[in-house]
């Protein structure tokens, strides 16, 4: 899967953000290994860098944690600058190489990195399918999930930073078909921001630690096949964690 975002050049007008992406049918492909255990560099991105037209654009592929291979299948032909990035436990990437590569529609293009993991996000990643509970609070620019304690056997110790209650956050995105047809949400209290807030029992998959939801500052996500139970809270429902 190839990301692709847009960050403006610096003084560019709101209307060059219109403008379309370079693109073409070169492909670059390759591996990104860990220097010292020769395996796949873990939570790690190749990304090109396309500039153009008062931005700049990124087309970015992560890296197979398996296999350790990446793909990048719609670059223009050209002269690039490829990042080799990781994820830190910050809101920003470390890169980790970068490397000039002249790539072309006639043939595809290989290069293959070994980097050191040092500035890089230690935690092991997990994605976990299950029934949870907790509670859920949707807003503008939030979308928190609060798991019963009882059911939060998915945040292990080693994925924790230093503030419990940031940590165990989850962004909610809800899968096509997750709602039921005719479901209509409660009228429920707002949280502590004013946020309506509803105790939950659904199925889906969280997945974590990393950044996600709005300006990444949610650690984990959780992706809702199915929408079981949503109600107002009542005491004894569970105890969330804090």
């Amino acid at each position: 899967m190839i990301t692709r975002f847009v960050v403006p050049a610096a003084l560019c007008v709101a209307s060059t953000l219109h403008a379309q992406r370079p693109s073409g049918h070169s492909v670059l492909s390759g591996t990104v290994r860990d220097a010292a255990t020769g395996g796949a560099a873990r939570r790690t991105s190749v990304c090109a860098v396309l500039p153009g037209h008062g931005v700049v654009w990124h087309d970015c592929a992560p890296v197979d944690t398996t296999s350790a291979e990446f793909r990048l299948d719609t670059l223009p032909r050209g002269h690039w600058r490829i990042s080799v990035i990781c994820a830190t436990t910050g809101m920003f990437g470390h890169l980790v190489a970068s490397d000039s590569v002249a790539v072309s529609e006639a043939a595809p293009v290989r290069r293959d990195w070994r980097v050191s993991s040092t500035g890089c996000d230690p935690r092991p990643m997990r994605r976990i399918q299950g029934t949870f509970r907790g509670y859920f609070s949707a807003g503008f620019e939030s979308s928190e999930f609060l798991p019963c304690a009882a059911d939060a056997w998915f945040v292990p110790g080693d994925s924790l930073a230093a503030t419990p209650y940031d940590e165990r956050r989850a962004w909610a995105e809800f899968e096509k078909g997750s709602i039921p047809a005719g479901f209509v949400w409660p009228e429920v209290p707002g949280d502590q921001y004013g946020d309506p807030r509803s105790y939950v029992q659904w199925r889906g998959t969280i997945e974590g630690p990393a950044h996600y939801g709005h300006m990444g500052m949610s650690p984990f996500e959780i992706r809702i096949d199915s929408v079981l139970t949503a109600r107002p809270p009542r005491p004894g429902d569970c105890q969330p964690l804090r």
